[in-house]
Order: structure tokens, then sequence, then C-alpha cells
């Protein structure tokens, strides 16, 4: 029969604890801290969902075309489908994307753009701050920011940025929220 102390050094923990406690190489609480919470992320929190790109409308004859670029969540496809009720008869085409299909549009074909991303350790997507800083017509942009504690807005004050946290009985209030934005955003260029 295997001793307690005997299963204690088969076991990957007992390895860390020992290295942690200087038996063998010393490497540091926060270092071996920092490594297993990077396998979990890597294992556990990168393996998003990818949203399905879906098109509504006819964009050769539509003058309002709106693009909606999100990532995959139950609240954030909640907002999408709120928003395109709220848009109703307004704008003819829409266009959903994923986040990472973000820098395969043309963004000069769109009225107004909408990005739903999630806030994570403060930082909102890569992807979606590096669209952000090199986007030349930032005004036709509304940015919604999701998380639990964090709120994240773009520094460009041109952006339209709103944060919330994804409670799904504020779906309606968001999507309402952002569909006037777009709205305003619209009917801003018609004037012109």
């Amino acid at each position: 029969m295997v001793q307690v102390e005997d299963r204690r050094k088969l076991s990957v923990f007992y390895h860390l604890t020992s290295v942690m406690k200087g038996e063998g190489k010393v490497i540091g609480r926060r270092l071996v801290s920092f490594l297993l919470m990077t396998c979990l992320m890597a294992t556990f929190g990168c393996s998003l969902k990818t949203v399905d790109t879906f098109e509504t409308g006819d964009k050769r004859a539509a003058k309002s075309k709106v693009l909606i670029v999100t990532q995959k969540s139950r609240f954030k496809t909640e907002v999408v489908s709120e928003i395109k009720k709220a848009l109703g008869q307004n704008v003819l085409y829409t266009k959903v994307v994923d986040v990472k299909w973000l820098p395969n549009e043309s963004l000069e074909d769109y009225s107004a753009i909408v990005i739903l991303n999630r806030c994570m350790a403060g930082r909102p997507d890569p992807r979606v701050e590096i669209f952000i800083d090199n986007l030349q017509d930032k005004n036709k942009l509304v940015v919604l920011t999701t998380g639990r504690l964090d709120s994240w807005k773009p520094e460009s004050p041109e952006v339209d940025a709103i944060t919330s946290a994804s409670t799904m009985s504020e779906t309606t209030v968001v999507a309402r929220i952002i569909a006037d934005k777009i709205m305003g955003i619209i009917s801003s260029q018609k004037k012109i």
C-alpha cells in the first residue's frame, strides 16, 4: 500500500510546493503562480467561441449600413438582437461579425460601426484597441465594453463609448441606447 507521503511526492502540487520551499531550483511563488494561472487561462479562458457572421438587407441598395462587431456571450447576443429590432426599418443593411474578423472589413462602406467587447484585466481585446487607434473617422463608432469591475473606455473623445455589466435584465436598455446613438450618427451624416 502506498503511503500518504509517497502519494504526495507523485503529485504535481508536491513538486510545485517543494520548488516554492526551496527544495530544488528556487523559482519563487509569484513565478509559479503566474505559470499556473497562464496554463489555466490558456486551457479554459482562451477557448472563446466565434460569433457567426450574418447579414440582413441588401448591401448594394441600402443607404444606411451598420457593422456590428461582437464577441460570443449570451448578453452580447441578446443586445445585438435588440439593437436590430430597435433599428427596425431605419437601417436597411446590417452585418454582424466576430471581433477577430474586424481587420477584414472595409469600413468606408458603413454609416456606423458598433463594437461590443469584454474588458479583461482593465483592457479590451487588443484587436479592438488597435482598430480604434487606427480608425480615421471615429465619429461613426459606438463601443460597448462589458466587464464586472472594469470600465475601460477609449482615450479618443470622438468615440461614443458605453460601459456595462453583462446583466441580462439590462439588454433592452443597453440596446436602446446603442440604437439611438447609431441613429444619431446616421442622421448627422445625412445633414452633411
